[in-house]
């Protein structure tokens, strides 16, 4: 029995495609408020955008060389400079193996123990059972609705906004 090996990276320009690839694929799509015309030339310049981006902290899931998964987090500014704003995928593929887990301890270590984050955020369409249960795992909590938040599927869909509050250590 063979296991694959997936390695967590930064994100490098190289990976453009295979981002427009996760991106477009139907759950993907299903889960985010992307729009499934977005040419592959808009993906090259976020891309280059979030690499060069001081505030963007991105991270893919790396499987045999092909992205199978990808995670950001913007830092704030200013009076909200304690605060980190999440966006995950994991290709259709590869859902339901850990990938989304491995992706957010990634950010987690990141917040908690070099950036200094107290609040980390994200929003999630309502019926993402997968994806609220995966954060909740790691101590999100549903704190809000946003009613008829996003138009998908021919309605309008609601989104929880939920949040991780992590309280720092003193000293050693």
């Amino acid at each position: 029995m063979s296991q694959t090996r997936i390695t967590i990276r930064p994100l490098r320009l190289t990976d453009a495609s295979d981002i427009y690839e996760l991106m477009h694929m139907p759950d993907v799509l299903w889960g985010t408020s992307l729009l499934p015309s977005t040419p592959i030339d808009s993906w090259y310049k976020t891309v280059e955008n979030w690499v060069y981006d001081e505030r963007m902290h991105v991270f893919v899931a790396d499987v045999q060389g092909k992205v199978t998964g990808i995670i950001n987090m913007r830092a704030g500014t200013g009076r909200e400079s304690h605060v980190g704003d999440i966006d995950m995928a994991v290709h259709d593929k590869y859902q339901g193996q850990g990938i989304g887990k491995m992706l957010l301890l990634t950010v987690i270590d990141l917040a908690d123990n070099w950036l200094n984050l107290v609040r980390l955020e994200v929003d999630v369409y309502t019926d993402n059972e997968r994806a609220i249960h995966v954060y909740q795992q790691f101590d999100f909590e549903i704190e809000g609705r946003k009613r008829l938040d996003a138009f998908r599927g021919g309605s309008y869909i609601d989104s929880y906004i939920m949040a991780r509050l992590h309280k720092p250590r003193r000293g050693r």
